[in-house]
Formats: structure tokens, C-alpha cells, sequence
């Protein structure tokens, strides 16, 4: 298997990898600083529900006028006099109340009080509301009659035709009824009427309720408005229809609550101006501050969710250096970043309290029994979470209503999100700089690794001799060490091999003067009488020191090459006519032997020595001799590859040893059999080869053949261009 190359830089990246982990536990610190900061929220939330109602115990006036008392209330017939934020111009169209349509009511025949036709194909309905602005109760009825029958214009009868009678109690609890009746679409007031009596002498124009009726496609549109001042807490309407025009007697009556009774009349809520003047005198602008009774229906309203982010302001430098680089980095590639992950707070969420008069939830239920509570839920769109808190209100030992705050949580998202980017920035930074300094660090000892791995290379040659001295660090840490010891490691080594060089032709010029005696006494020896037995012994001696002699020869040859080698000049001439002639001497020298050139047709031109050249095809044709098959030619082969003239040497015979190719071309070593070791070869033609080799820029490489059958000889020497 390949093992993966990881470079001392990367082990320090990959180690550098791990403080990544600090953006992790900053993430999960800052999510659980955010819980905490919502449980202070709800805890504050709570506060300031707790503090509102405190202003409001014990202030009965504030909920008698607004029916709070009663047991329950019934839809349809307690009304609630909605906020209208935009003004209304009383002119029939029903245009100025598009906004506020999803809070008007539909009254069909479950709140018809009489018919005088039960099979009737007009039947009788309305829509209708009423809303509170700058003082004044407005309301409407969306009239749905195919058949309206309006006054005669000369008639004194308010009653024999269509017409509204409205019941309220004035402030000071008096049931009082008014009616509208009109000949035409256009303006109006209304009638007081005494004591419930339609006698036309004794009806009196009310001016201060004033209104439009206006016909339409499908029946009329009535829209008044009457003084604040003059309603009390009870409210009711009544519609009389007319079906024959003859006769003109009421056919069908439909009404919001029994107007003649006041105890059965319908209550009315508007939301008390005076609470909130009490919430705005309270200051509480972070929240959306709610009042409501005991039946949940709004009293009174202050603040905007969109903006109780429940988060008190911060000012902030609104001056930001334009020209910082870290700001440019930090808004055009970082915040595009965290926007991916951070989830952003919203104010663009679908608020569906915002124009409610209802707040039925149960943790007002609860907080109704006495005790504050909380809530957390998320809008429609989930593009936000609210929370809720409710506390009660007191009036003596019963709970009259509750204030209720609520808030998002859009405050401590920004909070949060603002955190978790200062933090990562300081994190992205501190892993920079600490990664920027970890590779600094690492390339400098890379560098002097490399150095020191360089310097080994070319100190010493494929040969082990020292080419340059190792020159050590001054440096006194670990590698500063390493260096002055591989220093010191090569210095001995080149001492090592100088000695190994000069020992092959000491031993030689040692061994050659008692060779040489020995040789002269065997001589001497031989030519006294001898039998056959001491003739044997002493030629088996001068067999020892022929070989002996022959050692001491290939001894010293390589090292006469190499002082040859570093004084020789060199030459141009044709290989091709070199190889060629030499081939032609082996031939009639090696008679035994069989020899095929296969020679270039075109001259190629080296620069070298012949002399030397010829040594090294004598090598290569004595190794080949050696190890061939007589039987079998020689074969030598000179070619041009691209800006080499190549020749080779190719024998049949014996096979390399596998992994031996490289290991035949270095001193000392051979690979001949047991049976021909008593040739006395220290391998070393292939060596002297090498040498020749690399003296003239050229390589030397040796293989099996492609037919498996023997050994081929490459030799490669640089062309002349």
C-alpha cells in the first residue's frame, strides 16, 4: 500500500485544524447566554406586567363603565368599540373601513326578532361595527334588502318605513333610544324618542349622532357618529324593515340585543382613554402593553410589537472608518458568512393581535385565577417568537382584569447575533495569526531541514567519496545540534574513505615485495629434484600466487583509472567507426566467439577519450565472453536516441538476480557462480564502467532481456550537437 506523503507543513495545518474547535464552544457559549438572557426577559417581562397592574389595583372607576362586571359576555351583543387609526369621512361609500372589515360582524337570521313572513325571498341581514377615534363612536350597517322602502318625503311617521333605532345609557346610567329614518340617500341625524313614544310632535332632532344613508345595489349603507360624552357602558341597534309599501307595517326586525329592556341590552367597550394615559405615564415604550378585563376583552393598548424587542437601546457610533481594512473584510466577506447560519431578527412578521379586542389564550385564563404567568409562542409565519406575561388586577378580593406585556425576542437574536460575530471575529483572527505564525514556524524548520537534507546529498557521491565539505548550523537548538553532528558525521566518513581509497594501493605496493620473493623461492625450488609429490604442492603454490598476483592487479587498476580519469583530455570522434573496428579485433582475437554488430549508418559524433571508451566496451565484451553461451553470437547494437549515441552489449546465458541491476554496477560486487570463483574476480569491471560512464556525462544501465534468455548491456554518451 502507498503511504500518503504529509509534509511537516500539513501535519501543522492539520494541527492548526483543532483550534477550530474554539468557534465551536464560542457558538454553544453564546446559545446558552441567549437562554439566560430569556429567562431575564421573562423574569422582566413578568416585572413590568407586576408593575403596570400595581397602578391599576384598587381603581373600581376604571372598569364599571366598561361592563367588567358583568358575569360573561355574549358576541353579537356586548359590542367593542374598535381603535380606527385613519379618519372616516361619513359618506355611505364604506371606503375609510376596508382596514377594519375582518373586524365586523355578520348578523343574519339567528338575531332576527320577529318576521312577519317566514317564507319570505327577501331575507334580511347586515353587517356591522362600530370603532373609537379623536372622541367620537363610529359605526356602520351594510344593509342587505332587495327591497328597502324609505319614507314618503311629505310624512311625518318615522316608523312605516326602514329605519334604525339605536339604545344606549347615557353616562349617567338612562336608557335613551334614537331613531333613523330618511325619505332619500344623504345626510342625516337622528331622533331622540321619549319614553319609547314614535308621536311626531315629540320627537326631537339629535344633531350630535349625524350620518349617511346611501342606497346600493343591494340594499343601503347607513354610517354615523355620535360624542363619546353621551354613551354610557350599553349599546344596542335595532333594524325595521318595511316589505309593503301600502300597508307600510314593519315585516321584519333584526337587532343586536333587546333594546327595550336595559337589563337586556348589550354592552358596549371602548377602551378607556383613561388607562392609557396610565400605561403612556408609565414610560414602558420596550413593550406592547395590553389591559383586559375579566372576559379578555382589550381595555386599553400601548406600544408596538414590532418594536418591544425587549432589548433596552443602545446608542452606537454611527461614524465607521471606511478606509479599515477589517471592516471592508469584515462586511463584504464575513457578515455573507454568519448570514448563512445566524438567523437574523425580523420585523416584517404577520402580527395577528395587532388590531385584536380579544385575547383568549390560556395563560391568561390563568393568570386570572390569580397568579402571573408566561407564554412563549411563535407568530403565523414563524418569523418570530413572542413572549407573553400576564398579572391580575385587583378591585377589593376580585380580579377585575389583567395587564398583559409582550415582547419578541428579535432583541436578544440581535444580541446574540452581534456576540457570536464579535466573538468569531476575534476567533477568526487569533486562528489566523496563530495559523500564519504555526506555518512561518514550520516552513523555517523546513527550510532547514531541507538545508541540511541538501547539504547531505551533495556531500557524498553514488561512489560514498565526500564531494563538499558539511558545513554546520551555528544554531544552539535541536537542529543547530543535528547539523554539527552530521558535520561531524561526514568529516569522519570522508577520512573513512580516504583511507579505504589509499588501502587497495598500499596493499598492493605492500604485497608485491613478498609476492615476489615467494615467487623467486618457488622458482628457485622448482628446479631442484622433486618428486611428484612436492611437485604437486609447489604447483598448487604458484597457482596461489599467479591469483594472488592478479588480485593486486585489479586492485590497483581502478584506482590508476581514476588518476587517469582526472588528467585525461578528450576528443571528437564517430562512435559508430570506434565500436565498429574494436568489434572486428574481438573477433580475431576471440576466435571461440561469435560477434554481430548492428552498426548506424549515420556518424555519431561524441566528445571523449577513446582510450577510455575502449576500456569500457573491453568490460562489457570480458563480462559478456564470461557469462555467454559460445553457441550463441554476441550481439552489440549502436543506435542515435534523440541527443545520446546508445550502444548496447547483449549475451545469452545465465539471468540477474532480481534487484540486483542497480547493486552490479557498484565495487566488489559479482554475482558469478561457486564453480567460477577460482578466477579471482572482485568485481569490479562493471565498477570501472560505471566510472567511465560518468566521467563522460553518459549512464550505464543492466538488465535482463525482454526474451528472458540473458543480459543486455546499455550504454548512453552524449551526442555532439
Amino acid at each position: 500500500m502507498k503511504r500518503i506523503k504529509i509534509g511537516l507543513r500539513s501535519k501543522v495545518v492539520l494541527l492548526a485544524s483543532f483550534l477550530l474547535v474554539l468557534p465551536w464552544l464560542g457558538y454553544h457559549y453564546i446559545w446558552e447566554m441567549e437562554s439566560f438572557l430569556r429567562q431575564g426577559q421573562q423574569q422582566t417581562l413578568i416585572g413590568t406586567t407586576r408593575a403596570v397592574a400595581t397602578a391599576l389595583h384598587e381603581r373600581p372607576n376604571l372598569f364599571n363603565t366598561q361592563a367588567s362586571f358583568l358575569p360573561e359576555v355574549e358576541a353579537g351583543k356586548d359590542l367593542y368599540a374598535y381603535d380606527i387609526h385613519h379618519p372616516i369621512q361619513i359618506d355611505g361609500l364604506l371606503t375609510d373601513w376596508d382596514a377594519n372589515q375582518n373586524q365586523s360582524r355578520f348578523y343574519g337570521k339567528e338575531y332576527i326578532r320577529f318576521q312577519a313572513n317566514q317564507n319570505t325571498t327577501n331575507p334580511i341581514s347586515f353587517k356591522h361595527m362600530v370603532g373609537k377615534r379623536d372622541g367620537y363612536l363610529y359605526g356602520y350597517f351594510q344593509v342587505t334588502n332587495k327591497t328597502p322602502v324609505l319614507r314618503r318625503e311629505n310624512s311625518l311617521r318615522v316608523d312605516k318605513n326602514d329605519h334604525l333605532i339605536m339604545a344606549l345609557t347615557s353616562p349617567e346610567g338612562t336608557l335613551q333610544h334614537y331613531i333613523i329614518s330618511v325619505f332619500k340617500s344623504g345626510w342625516f341625524n337622528a331622533y331622540a324618542i321619549p319614553a319609547n313614544q314614535y308621536n311626531p310632535s315629540e320627537l326631537k332632532r339629535e344633531k350630535r349622532i349625524q350620518g349617511y344613508w346611501r342606497l346600493t345595489e343591494t340594499g343601503y349603507n347607513i354610517e354615523f357618529r355620535l360624542p363619546l360624552t353621551l354613551l354610557g357602558d350599553k349599546l344596542g341597534f335595532e333594524l325595521h324593515t318595511v316589505a309593503d309599501t301600502e300597508s307600510r307595517q314593519t315585516d321584519t326586525i333584526i337587532s343586536t340585543s333587546n333594546i327595550q329592556d336595559i337589563n337586556q341590552l348589550g354592552t358596549v367597550l371602548v377602551p378607556s382613554p383613561e388607562i392609557e394615559q396610565i400605561l403612556k405615564g408609565l414610560g414602558h415604550s420596550n413593550s406592547r402593553i395590553w389591559v383586559v378585563d375579566r372576559h379578555q376583552r382589550v381595555l386599553a393598548k400601548t406600544g408596538d410589537i414590532r418594536q418591544a424587542n425587549g432589548v433596552w437601546g443602545t446608542k452606537e457610533s454611527t461614524t465607521k472608518d471606511s478606509l479599515s481594512i477589517w471592516n471592508h473584510i469584515q462586511e463584504t466577506l464575513l457578515t455573507p458568512i454568519y448570514q448563512l447560519f445566524l438567523e437574523r431578527p425580523r420585523s416584517d412578521f404577520i402580527d395577528s393581535l395587532r388590531y385584536s379586542t380579544q385575547l383568549n389564550s390560556e395563560f391568561i385564563d390563568a393568570a386570572l385565577t390569580g397568579k402571573s404567568q408566561s407564554n412563549w409562542s411563535a407568530t403565523e409565519d414563524n418569523k418570530a417568537m413572542i413572549l407573553s406575561a400576564a398579572s391580575p388586577i385587583y378591585v377589593g378580593d376580585k380580579i377585575m382584569g389583567v395587564v398583559v406585556a409582550q415582547e419578541t425576542t428579535n432583541g436578544i437574536r440581535a444580541l446574540r447575533n452581534k456576540a457570536l460575530e464579535k466573538l468569531f471575529n476575534v476567533l477568526l483572527a487569533i486562528i489566523s495569526i496563530a495559523t500564519i505564525l504555526l506555518l512561518i514556524f514550520a516552513s523555517r524548520i523546513a527550510s532547514r531541514i531541507r538545508t541540511l537534507r541538501d547539504q547531505a546529498d551533495h556531500a557524498i557521491d553514488n561512489q560514498g567519496r565526500i564531494l563538499t565539505p558539511f558545513t554546520p548550523s551555528s544554531s544552539t537548538d535541536e537542529i543547530g545540534d543535528l547539523s554539527r553532528g552530521l558535520s561531524d558525521m561526514v568529516n569522519r566518513l570522508g577520512q573513512y574513505h580516504t583511507y579505504l581509497e589509499n588501502l587497495s594501493s598500499r596493499l598492493s605496493h605492500e604485497l608485491r615485495t613478498p609476492v615476489a620473493v615467494i615467487r623467486s623461492s618457488l622458482e628457485n625450488l622448482a628446479l631442484l629434484p622433486q618428486n611428484s609429490e612436492n611437485q604437486k604442492y609447489i604447483t598448487r603454490a604458484e597457482q596461489g600466487i599467479h591469483r594472488l598476483n592478479r588480485i593486486l592487479t585489479s586492485m590497483s587498476e581502478a584506482t590508476r583509472l581514476e588518476q587517469s580519469l582526472q588528467s585525461s583530455d578528450k576528443q571528437q570522434f564517430p562512435l559508430n567507426e570506434l565500436i565498429e573496428g574494436c568489434v572486428q579485433g574481438y573477433q580475431m582475437t576471440y576466435v571461440d566467439y561469435q560477434f554481430h554488430l548492428t552498426n548506424s549508418p549515420s556518424s555519431l559524433l561524441i566528445n571523449a577519450d577513446p582510450d577510455f571508451i575502449v576500456q569500457l566496451l573491453d568490460k562489457l565484451i570480458g563480462n559478456a565472453m564470461e557469462f555467454s553461451d559460445a553457441q550463441h553470437p554476441i550481439e552489440l547494437s549502436v543506435t542515435k536516441n534523440g541527443d545520446y549515441a546508445t550502444f548496447s552489449v547483449s549475451n545469452v546465458g545465465p539471468l540477474l538476480p532480481n534487484n540486483m541491476t542497480d547493486e552490479l554496477l557498484k565495487s566488489m560486487v559479482s554475482v558469478r557462480a561457486q564453480s567460477k570463483e577460482s578466477s579471482s574476480h572482485l568485481g569490479l569491471g562493471l565498477f570501472i564502467a560505471k566510472m567511465i560512464c560518468d566521467y563522460h556525462q553518459g549512464k550505464i544501465s543492466i538488465t535482463n532481456r525482454d526474451d528472458k534468455r540473458g543480459v543486455l548491456v546499455t550504454v548512453n554518451i552524449p551526442l555532439i550537437h
